[in-house]
């Protein structure tokens, strides 16, 4: 679990703090019972088990989402704005930015459980560019030379 406070500034130029707590999708798996049920939804964080009992399709159809990512199938079953809405007060943080499926690809960055940061997927391009021109400046002396 890692928290980070960012800041934003509204109409009148004040900044407002708010904290952000990030979970490992790890840690949220371990949280799939019925005494403690959290669920992932587009990248955030909830905790449900204070709902289990109200919701309209069952404590089943939660129980078979806990600990998990369960964006899907809440899209599937096509939740109305007041359900969205309702999401908002069991809001736990986001999930870690290591564990977030990338957009385009569709690929799982879980399996890098040593993500350090996003800086680091910008390393061996950089280190391949470099080597290319080391390459290419050897090539060139060389013809030179002969």
């Amino acid at each position: 679990m890692a928290t980070v406070e960012a800041s934003s500034s509204e109409g009148k130029g004040q900044g407002v703090e708010t904290s952000v707590t990030y979970y490992r999708l790890e840690e949220v798996a371990k949280r799939n019972s019925s005494k403690e049920i959290w669920l992932v939804i587009h990248g955030r964080v909830y905790d449900i088990t204070r709902f289990l009992e109200e919701h309209p399709g069952g404590e089943e159809v939660l129980l078979e989402q806990a600990g998990a990512d369960a964006s899907e199938s809440f899209e599937d079953v096509g939740h109305s704005s007041d359900a969205r809405e309702m999401l908002k007060q069991y809001y736990v943080g986001d999930v870690h930015p290591c564990d977030l499926k990338t957009e385009n690809s569709g690929k799982d960055t879980t399996k890098n459980n040593g993500c350090t940061s996003c800086w680091s997927y910008w390393v061996f391009p950089i280190l391949g560019a470099i080597f290319l021109g080391f390459l290419y400046r050897y090539y060139m002396a060389e013809s030179r030379s002969s």
